[in-house]
């Protein structure tokens, strides 16, 4: 069983992280319809990692929790996180952290 609270918790200091970077876009700066239907993992094609992050991830996270559906039985975020943002880890090094927090939740 899944800690909600835990997770509810990981899902806004990720959110925190990402507006201390400014990465944080809120609907102004959705990305297009078009970028949601990306096949490709994390829709790299489509989106940066931060904003899959946020528009699909924590939001798809929260509303899953929102209406008590069935969370993964597993994520491993941290270490995609780890190679798209090589060579800038020290800016990224406390949200890649917080995104190992969430993928413990979740073994």
């Amino acid at each position: 069983m899944h800690d909600i609270n835990k997770i509810s918790a990981i899902l806004d200091e990720i959110e925190h992280e990402l507006q201390a970077l400014e990465h944080w876009g809120g609907e102004k700066k959705r990305p297009l319809v078009q970028a949601f239907l990306s096949t490709a993992p994390f829709c790299i094609d489509t989106m940066e990692f931060h904003q899959w992050l946020e528009y699909v991830l924590v939001a798809k996270m929260r509303q899953m929790i929102k209406e008590g559906k069935p969370l993964p039985s597993k994520m491993l975020l941290h270490t995609a996180a780890q190679e798209y943002w090589r060579g800038n880890w020290a800016k990224y090094r406390k949200l890649i952290g917080v995104l190992r927090k969430l993928d413990e939740c979740f073994k």
